[in-house]
């Protein structure tokens, strides 16, 4: 099921043993009050230290997105100070997350780096339909929103009768069609479909395609992963966020302490790797390119260098 950036940045927190859940009773823009903390912190605690979040589903509107460090705790009272500046907003409702080692930006940072790594073996299959509506020069811009890795199919609408719902689509072959994509100075990429024949205008392209996961930034950005992979993939997301966070804290450790948690979290990261590399699911096969199919030429010469290989791993098609 899709996983929610929320979620994920909560479970991370709570598998380094940092994150407690508030739910204030009260309090003022300074002062948070909640009676269950005292669970979590029995003892008063004059340098608390610890950082304060409020999620951007708060009530509390103007504290959303805010992250303020704790002063001190009083257990007698419930009460939890904050050093200034404090929160915009009175504390009055909702969950407040703390954490005492960990910015809650540093844990979606250590996500993000494992949704990198993550994107680079383990692809997530695409399907996009989208209208044509003009073609320029033979070429197509897919969606950027899509976060393409490798586009392997295109079909293309052959019936545009109303009643034909959800079927009439004819593999794009004929169009002698091939993916490619470029990076410019700014670092942007962009993909494009080239056809040798101009596809009819006002048709649905349906685009097969491996993509990679998008870098999350806002409590309810969606981490695209489901299936029977999906625990797979979690387990080497958290093994690697929880490497990344007390690899972090290890300069500030006595040297002995930090070898022996970093050559923990180093076995743990290994074998989940190798789980990963095991299960992942396999890439799409490429495509062999011939004379006139493939290679997006109207005219193709049969001494083009690229008829004797493919464009990625090998995979015969006939035609």
């Amino acid at each position: 099921m899709p996983q929610l950036a929320k979620a994920l940045i909560r479970e991370l927190s709570e598998r380094v043993g940092d994150f407690a859940l508030s739910t204030p009773t009260g309090g003022g823009t300074s002062t948070l009050i909640d009676l269950d903390l005292r669970q979590y912190f029995p003892q008063p605690l004059s340098q608390f230290n610890g950082w304060v979040y409020c999620p951007l589903d708060n009530p509390d509107a103007l504290n959303r997105g805010i992250e303020r460090r704790g002063q001190q705790w009083d257990p007698t009272n419930a009460s939890l100070v904050l050093y200034p500046p404090g929160f915009p907003q009175v504390i009055a409702a909702g969950e407040y997350e703390i954490r005492m080692r960990f910015r809650r930006q540093r844990v979606l940072a250590a996500i993000n780096s494992a949704i990198g790594q993550l994107g680079l073996t383990w692809y997530r299959k695409i399907c996009d339909e989208t209208q044509i509506t003009k073609v320029n020069n033979w070429i197509y811009y897919p969606p950027v929103t899509s976060n393409w890795a490798n586009i392997y199919r295109v079909e293309i609408q052959i019936n545009t009768s109303p009643d034909q719902i959800g079927y009439p689509f004819a593999d794009a072959d004929y169009l002698n069609w091939r993916p490619r994509n470029w990076t410019n100075e700014q670092g942007v990429e962009t993909w494009a479909i080239e056809f040798a024949l101009q596809p009819p205008p006002d048709r649905q392209l349906r685009i097969f395609a491996e993509g990679f996961y998008p870098q999350l930034v806002d409590d309810d950005d969606v981490l695209a992963i489901s299936g029977k992979w999906e625990g797979g993939a979690l387990e080497w997301i958290y093994d690697w966020g929880e490497f990344r966070l007390n690899d972090s804290l290890s300069s500030r450790m006595p040297t002995g302490e930090a070898e022996k948690l970093r050559q923990m979290a180093l076995d743990r990261l290994e074998r989940q790797k190798n789980d990963i590399l095991v299960n992942a699911p396999s890439h799409q096969p490429g495509r062999i390119v011939t004379p006139g199919h493939g290679d997006a030429m109207a005219f193709p010469s049969p001494e083009d260098w690229r008829f004797l290989g493919a464009f990625k791993s090998a995979s015969f098609r006939l035609g």
